[in-house]
């Protein structure tokens, strides 16, 4: 009797503390006993559990269907273990997915068949199914999205350098140079467009630069609130320094912010924008690394986002809109994290709320892009490899209007073979023009590889239409002497090409 009792008290013990919810009920699904695990699921305490029907705690959607599966396991003749799915409802009316594996045994202290039932909560296992699905479809449109981008950015390449022939050729017409001046300064809008389709896409490597931030943060401004009833005033300090940033990808941080920040006071409002310098120490509250920053805050007046939000969201997928992607602000912060810097974020609900992104300050003085007329004019043997043929047509004429004679190649393969033909005659190439991506063919990173093989000293200038590739922000690791990103106007090629036969002219001395 004594070894009777402990072999029960061990299994009362196994049953009870089981991290499982374990269940008994009798065939009709009526509650006979329950664990622990089991009236913490369902939110009731075990007295007011047992005598209660199991369906009472499926919830009401699926509640007719558990029955039926019920019903017919009561028929089974053989017992056998079964794996359900269901929603199940606690008494706090909390919904949550289970895992249900239910077994028919006969009781041998009832003599009667009884059912036994482990539940488990699978809440986070289809959050994480959810979220792999999610990851799935996003990387399915990122590849999209670059496709995309690549194609439209070859567009561009043909449309910006047809408009600066257009501008050079149109020098004596004053009317008609400056509405092509407008066309060329809109047009650099356009192509952020792309750039914020392929950092959906590929989530590239920033492409810096030293930029003035006044100038940028008052231009993306203007651009992003244009046509909004929303107030905004700027509040920046003097002698800010120039910071390293890709403008693109930045423009797609601040105009998400603003746009967000206009979104949140739908009866108007003041977005409030300051910047100001700042040095980071070695001890500091902030993720960032020592050094010089600019902070740049962009406060509301809105609403103010709820307390117990507020941390999340920086998540994927997470979103206080009913129509949004949850996907504006995981990018920003990846942006950002990318260019070493940070994001955070205050918010009181009720008085609104403010973004302060901090980027790191440049070593360079920052170089203004100003559109002109100023062309760096040359002279040399160009091979141009690209698989559009309006691209080749186009830079063709853009490289003979530059002063350069141009050769054109459909692929990597047959770029190698025209310069290694060159190569050994008494007309070689000075510059290697060549796309990353060719489709169906050899792109231009194989081909550099190729031919370094033949001319270690070869002077190669790497294209994309994928404009923050990570090659392109490390084109020298590659084998390239400089980049050129599409689409690109006629003043960026002719620099592109400045620099590297400069370049070639110093290492030849």
């Amino acid at each position: 009797r004594q070894a009777i009792e402990d072999e029960r008290s061990r299994y009362l013990e196994l049953f009870e503390f089981a991290p499982g919810g374990y269940l008994v009920t009798d065939t009709q699904g009526i509650i006979l006993e329950a664990n622990s695990a089991a009236t913490s699921l369902l939110c009731v305490k075990k007295d007011l559990l047992v005598g209660k029907p199991l369906a009472l705690f499926v919830h009401s959607h699926e509640r007719s269907s558990f029955r039926t599966r019920l019903a017919q396991l009561h028929k089974e003749p053989e017992p056998k273990n079964i794996n359900w799915e269901f929603q199940l409802q606690a008494s706090n009316q909390q919904a949550f997915p289970a895992a249900i594996t239910v077994g028919k045994m006969t009781s041998q202290r009832r003599k009667t068949s009884e059912l036994r039932w482990l539940i488990r909560d699978i809440t986070k296992r289809k959050q994480l199914e959810e979220e792999l699905q999610k990851a799935d479809k996003l990387e399915s449109l990122g590849i999209l999205a670059g496709g995309i981008a690549h194609d439209f950015n070859n567009f561009l390449t043909i449309i910006l350098g047809n408009l600066s022939l257009a501008k050079m050729y149109a020098k004596g017409d004053i009317k008609v140079s400056k509405h092509l001046h407008e066309m060329e300064d809109a047009f650099a809008q356009t192509r952020n467009l792309t750039e914020q389709l392929l950092t959906f896409a590929k989530g590239g490597e920033p492409l810096t630069r030293a930029v003035s931030i006044d100038s940028f943060i008052r231009d993306v401004s203007s651009f992003a609130l244009s046509g909004s009833n929303t107030l905004y005033e700027f509040f920046l300090t003097a002698d800010l320094p120039a910071v390293e940033i890709d403008e693109g990808q930045i423009t797609q941080v601040i105009s998400n912010l603003l746009i967000n920040a206009d979104q949140a006071m739908p009866t108007g409002g003041t977005i409030k924008i300051s910047a100001e310098s700042l040095v980071i120490q070695g001890e500091n509250t902030l993720p960032l690394q020592p050094g010089h920053y600019v902070a740049v805050t962009i406060a509301d007046e809105g609403k103010g986002i709820a307390k117990k939000a507020l941390p999340k969201i920086f998540d994927p997928f997470f979103t206080t809109k009913e129509q949004g992607s949850g996907l504006g602000l995981t990018i920003c912060y990846s942006i950002i994290k990318r260019h070493g810097g940070h994001i955070a974020v205050k918010s009181v609900e009720g008085q609104g709320t403010s973004f302060t992104v901090y980027l790191p300050a440049s070593r360079n003085d920052a170089r203004e892009e100003a559109i002109d007329d100023t062309l760096c004019l040359g002279e040399g043997k160009i091979l141009f490899m690209d698989d559009e043929e309006r691209v080749r047509q186009t830079a063709g004429e853009m490289l003979s209007a530059l002063g350069y004679e141009v050769e054109f190649a459909n692929d990597g393969a047959e770029a190698v073979k025209k310069y290694q033909d060159a190569f050994f005659t008494d007309s070689p190439y000075d510059v290697v023009i060549t796309d990353i991506t060719v489709r169906g063919g050899m792109g231009g990173q194989l081909a550099v590889r190729e031919l370094l093989k033949i001319d270690p000293h070869v002077k190669a200038i790497v294209s994309s239409g994928y404009s923050n590739d990570a090659l392109l922000s490390a084109y020298k690791k590659h084998g390239f002497c400089g980049m050129v990103a599409k689409p690109y106007r006629l003043q960026e090629l002719g620099e592109a090409l400045a620099r590297v036969i400069e370049s070639k002219k110093q290492n030849n001395e």
